[in-house]
């Protein structure tokens, strides 16, 4: 199928990793710690989408039930003032769910995405921490995960 000249299509930036290269466990109801991801991604192009892969998984036991939230946390949103730090109280904003294979098997790596989301944003070149929350899945997400987010915008075929 031809695309036509000026349709909307999808226009991806670069897929960045925005965890550190040696992530810990993250128990169930928990996020993922500061220390284990970027400490200032910028959506330098201020790209109004963006999309999420994750790379991870369950120690020992797979679970039936729960999901993983990805969150962000905005820095510089008024000159060098940042909002809140994740906390186990306190989420900053939840971008969406990565849905589990419930069919792997424990122990082994498995991928899902989000495939489409809001960036969030309080000006340009927003910079935003990127964090994991593993969300009432009664199971341990194992070490060395990976977080990529690849910004997005829409725009006309050439």
């Amino acid at each position: 199928m031809t695309i036509g000249t000026d349709a909307a299509i999808w226009f991806h930036g670069t897929q960045d990793v925005v965890d550190d290269t040696t992530t810990s466990t993250i128990a169930n109801n928990a996020f993922s710690v500061a220390a284990d991801v970027v400490s200032n991604w910028t959506n330098d192009d201020d790209a109004p989408f963006g999309s999420a892969v994750l790379e991870c998984q369950f120690d020992g036991t797979m679970p039936t039930v729960g999901t993983i939230g990805l969150y962000a946390q905005l820095l510089n949103v008024q000159s060098t003032n940042d909002e809140e730090a994740v906390t186990a109280n306190f989420g900053a904003h939840r971008v969406g769910t990565f849905q589990i294979p419930f069919g792997v098997a424990a122990d082994v790596n498995f991928f899902t995405t989000i495939d489409l989301f809001s960036m969030p944003q309080a000006g340009p070149a927003q910079a935003i921490v990127w964090f994991i929350k593993n969300e009432g899945t009664g199971q341990v997400i194992g070490i060395d995960w990976n977080l990529w987010i690849t910004p997005k915008s829409m725009g006309p075929h050439a």
